[in-house]
């Protein structure tokens, strides 16, 4: 199974670092391999940049990250994908105190924004809040990095 990405590529969306647009023809992002990152089972796209979640629950994304909603804490766009890193969360089943990281169960991305949540019911957003579109209550027009919602 082939991951592709195409269209306008000017601020990193295909993810494929090439400067212009990618048509169909070369959409391939070969990256997205087992040998490699992995294979993705998620996928979401905004109005700019996109995440996926791999099998192996890796996340990663690209494109315009300039609010903070590529979730890596910088505020920049990136041409190819970068790997994100959730809070590991703690087992709450009592049985072992270690820390795990949950199955990835979903991801969407608004314009400005990105969401992430587990099978825990653990919620990560990240991005622009000015509207209070990451789920906490108050207006910010920065971003929260891994704002976890509760």
């Amino acid at each position: 199974m082939d991951l592709l990405c195409w269209g306008i590529g000017e601020l990193g969306q295909t993810g494929h670092d090439k400067p212009g647009d990618i048509g169909p023809e070369v959409s391939q992002l070969r990256e997205f391999t087992v040998a490699r990152l992995g294979r993705v089972k998620l996928l979401a796209c905004g109005s700019s940049h996109s995440i996926v979640a791999t099998e192996d629950n890796k996340i990663f994304a690209w494109g315009n990250g300039t609010s903070g909603q590529l979730g890596d804490g910088e505020r920049k766009v990136k041409k190819q994908p970068v790997e994100i890193r959730l809070p590991q969360e703690i087992n709450v089943k009592g049985s072992d105190a270690n820390m795990k990281v949950s199955n990835i169960v979903g991801v969407a991305c608004g314009s400005r924004h990105s969401f992430i949540w587990t099978e825990t019911g653990q919620a990560y957003s990240f991005g622009n809040n000015f509207y209070a579109q990451l789920g906490y209550d108050f207006q910010w027009a920065d971003f929260k990095e891994h704002q976890v919602c509760g």
